[in-house]
């Protein structure tokens, strides 16, 4: 049950239950029609079909300077019910941002439009300020998508949320609330860019814990039994064989298996897939620009080791982010190169370099892995 009043705060928990009630035959005293309306950053040409409610295509609203908003409006399905149906709208909206990969946004409260058969231009400018989106100059999103992705994009929701209905609720969950990190660092990223790159890395971290046991990297020195027989005799080294053992036990293999999560359900011979090639209609005009030498490395070009010290960085340079604030080490947001970029760095007289994944290829890590755990 969600709170009497929102309050203009979201509580995900509350949103996770909305999009799927479990004991939808128990009586709910908000029942009947509702809606949620859902503020994409790009232009829907036509209705998303998505099994259980329908988006409707885009209104534009245009906003000061080059900025401009996308509303769609959603039918909930009858187990919302009128009691905060945005709740419903922010689950979507965040499924919506995992598959496309771009910010999407819902209201955080209802803010009695749910019950109105139509808005007003005033409402419409209301929700306008939810998701204002740069159209034009630099750091600009591309609204515009042709019908062939569009039509991509609504299958690959649509199958998404089927899967998500038919999954023990144990699994929805722990989905839900990995790509609900996945949308938050996406929301995030022009903000503050260490935050997004962190979260990305969480989203993962977070399956990989369910997905991927501790005991495959738990192992046994080799002079344990040694030690194990000596403990026995000596009380001084028994004490010291119990911190060990209790230190061991605590290690959880938190990269290990982070790492391990990528490798099995992101292989790495389909990572070009995972990020789109952005200059694709310029690489066919002027493709002696484009070759893999002038816009750096391709994941093909390098062995399994080198791979796993990447993740193995990500994973460190979230680490740093989140205990100390530090931001990685990455030196451009929207780097030339499609998947990696490469850093050198000069700091308390040590010189360091190394090869970072772009934003673009985790975050394609992160919605391919997931989503594959969740169909496996």
């Amino acid at each position: 049950m969600t709170r009497a009043v929102s309050a203009d705060h979201i509580l995900f928990d509350e949103c996770i239950s909305a999009f799927r009630r479990e004991q939808e035959n128990i009586p709910f005293p908000f029942e009947g029609e509702s809606c949620a309306y859902i503020m994409t950053s790009f232009k829907l040409t036509h209705p998303w079909e998505l099994g259980i409610c329908t988006l409707t295509p885009s209104i534009e609203v245009r906003l000061p300077i080059a900025y401009a908003s996308f509303i769609s409006k959603v039918n909930t399905p009858k187990w919302v019910g009128t009691h905060h149906p945005h709740c419903f709208g922010v689950a979507l909206s965040t499924i919506l941002s995992f598959i496309t990969g771009k910010v999407c946004k819902s209201t955080r409260s209802s803010f009695n439009l749910s019950r109105k058969p139509q808005l007003l231009d005033d409402d419409y400018y209301r929700l306008a300020l939810e998701n204002p989106v740069l159209t034009a100059g630099s750091g600009y999103i591309k609204t515009t998508l042709s019908e062939e992705n569009l039509s991509i994009f609504e299958d690959e929701v649509r199958q998404f949320i089927e899967k998500l209905r038919k999954v023990d609720y144990k699994k929805y969950r722990i989905v839900m609330q990995a790509i609900r990190l996945v949308y938050l660092s996406m929301s995030n990223k022009r903000d503050d860019f260490g935050l997004a790159y962190s979260l990305i890395v969480a989203a993962i971290e977070a399956v990989s814990q369910t997905a991927i046991n501790e005991k495959v990297f738990k192992k046994k020195h080799p002079s344990e039994n040694e030690w194990k027989k000596k403990s026995e005799s000596d009380n001084d080294f028994s004490k010291l064989f119990a911190l060990y053992k209790e230190s061991r036990s605590q290690n959880k293999h938190l990269k290990e298996r982070y790492i391990e999560f990528i490798l099995k359900y992101a292989p790495i011979e389909n990572w070009e897939n995972y990020v789109p090639n952005s200059r694709e209609e310029f690489q066919k005009h002027i493709p002696s620009l484009f070759e893999k030498s002038l816009i750096g490395k391709y994941p093909n070009e390098l062995d399994k080791e080198q791979i796993k010290n990447i993740l193995s960085d990500s994973y460190t340079h979230r680490s740093c982010f989140i205990h100390r604030g530090e931001q990685p080490p990455h030196n451009d947001p929207l780097p030339h190169s499609r998947f990696f970029q490469e850093y050198r760095e000069y700091k308390d007289g040590t010189f360091t370099e190394g090869i970072l994944p772009n934003y673009e290829l985790l975050l394609g890590l992160g919605k391919e892995s997931i989503k594959n755990w969740l169909y496996s």
